[in-house]
């Protein structure tokens, strides 16, 4: 146990080193002054609806872990799912060096309820594992529209074919998901969606009316590679400015939208501990 709580401090620490150094070599570039120049002309009430989407999507995240719950008969209220989610979240932004908002998930479970902590764990795993194919098909879907027409054919070949694979790992590891697994998956897809229309909407405050697409692939992109960093900071918006060398877009606009992303993000992960202070009242679902 002592070694598996090691193991995940470092690995933390290693997490929030990167977004640091992510971070330094970020605003070696693009000077933090320009960045709040740009957020004092922000149009907030475009931020205000993206981060409504933003909301949105993290209720119906809450939503498609139902499913994987029910799906083990954990039937959890769905308000008692919601104020675990932004509990969790909490945790994973705020309280990095310390238990995952998962492995929360899991303890708290568990121990309220006696639910197999390998059948959570599974859940948990499964509702990931579902949003990151979604990301992955949506990165390939807009990236269809900056290529030429043969590699169209390619990207909807890909799609296809990492369709089938989740599809086939699910049904050989985690049989007790495949009744969800389309239903789920589609649900991992309208969340992204949200997710895209948000920062679409923050392009918006600061401005920028074109070359959606290619900002749409960056964001997607970087939430895959947010796994390396702390809450995915400093990987976005590094992302971000190499793909300026590339691509006919601001560096300095799309890094001031990246961390406005990041503080909607933790504007909703901090109203987690609202529900630590008054303490879970975690509910089953009457039948």
């Amino acid at each position: 146990m002592e070694k598996t709580k090691l193991r995940k401090l470092l690995i933390n620490a290693v997490k929030i080193l990167v977004s640091v150094a992510l971070l330094y070599f970020v605003f070696k570039k693009i000077p933090f002054r320009d960045v709040a120049k740009l957020w004092s002309t922000v149009n907030v009430f475009y931020v205000i609806l993206g981060a409504i989407f933003f909301l949105a999507s993290q209720v119906l995240s809450t939503k498609r872990l139902e499913f994987y719950l029910n799906s083990n008969e954990f039937n959890l209220d769905f308000r008692s799912n919601l104020e675990l989610y932004f509990l969790g979240m909490f945790y994973n932004f705020f309280i990095p060096g310390g238990i995952g908002g998962d492995a929360y998930k899991v303890y708290v479970l568990n121990k309220k309820f006696g639910w197999s902590a390998k059948k959570i764990t599974s859940a948990l795993f499964n509702d990931r594992l579902s949003g990151l194919l979604a990301i992955c098909v949506l990165i390939l879907i807009f990236s269809a529209f900056l290529f030429e027409i043969q590699w169209v054919l390619l990207m909807i070949a890909l799609i296809i074919i990492g369709i089938g694979i989740a599809y086939f790992l699910t049904k050989k590891l985690f049989s007790t998901y495949i009744p969800i697994f389309f239903k789920t998956f589609s649900l991992s897809i309208f969340i992204q969606l949200l997710q895209v229309i948000c920062f679409f909407l923050i392009m918006k405050s600061l401005g920028v009316n074109d070359d959606f697409t290619i900002y749409t692939v960056t964001f997607l992109g970087s939430s895959v590679l947010s796994l390396i960093s702390f809450a995915g900071i400093g990987v976005r918006e590094m992302l971000f400015l190499q793909a300026s060398k590339y691509f006919n877009f601001n560096p300095s606009i799309s890094v001031s939208a990246s961390l406005l992303f990041t503080v909607i993000t933790a504007f909703f992960s901090f109203f987690g501990i609202i529900f630590q202070l008054r303490k879970l009242n975690l509910k089953l679902t009457e039948k």
